[in-house]
């Protein structure tokens, strides 16, 4: 009875972890690509000297929002809920976008890159909520 206990304890703790090491991962690879737009920026002048002139207002929403992801999986580490909520909320917004902006019926091969990075920031904010919910549940059978 007593090691059911434990590894009811265990549950939880294992699930934040994973959602802590996922989402560190995914905020250092966010910085860096911030701390690169930056960067060029002040020695070009120019966030990104590559890209097409005249491109569709649409095309800037989903960096936009996976740079709220970021931020959501940041404040989950002290708000489980909030943040996880965040990046959920935020990563199926842009989930919305890719599906009638650029849908899987076209060539696919293009678009394993925004539908993965999304699925990246998607599942560190869903094991969040999922720690908080089983910690708030075993807290609550105390």
């Amino acid at each position: 009875m007593e090691e059911n206990v434990k590894l009811e304890k265990k549950g939880p703790s294992r699930l934040l972890l994973i959602a802590r090491i996922w989402s560190v991962v995914v905020i250092a690879i966010g910085v860096f690509i911030f701390a690169g737009y930056i960067a060029n920026f002040f020695t070009t002048g120019v966030t990104d000297p590559y890209a097409a002139e005249n491109y569709p207002f649409i095309e800037n929403i989903p960096p936009f929002f996976s740079f709220i992801c970021i931020i959501g999986l940041a404040l989950a580490w002290k708000w489980k809920l909030i943040g996880g909520w965040i990046a959920i909320i935020f990563s199926a917004a842009n989930y919305v976008i890719f599906f009638i902006h650029w849908p899987l019926t076209e060539n696919i091969n293009f678009l394993y890159a925004p539908y993965g990075i999304n699925t990246l920031l998607l599942v560190p904010g869903i094991l969040f909520v999922l720690y908080w919910r089983k910690a708030h549940k075993l807290q609550n059978n105390l």
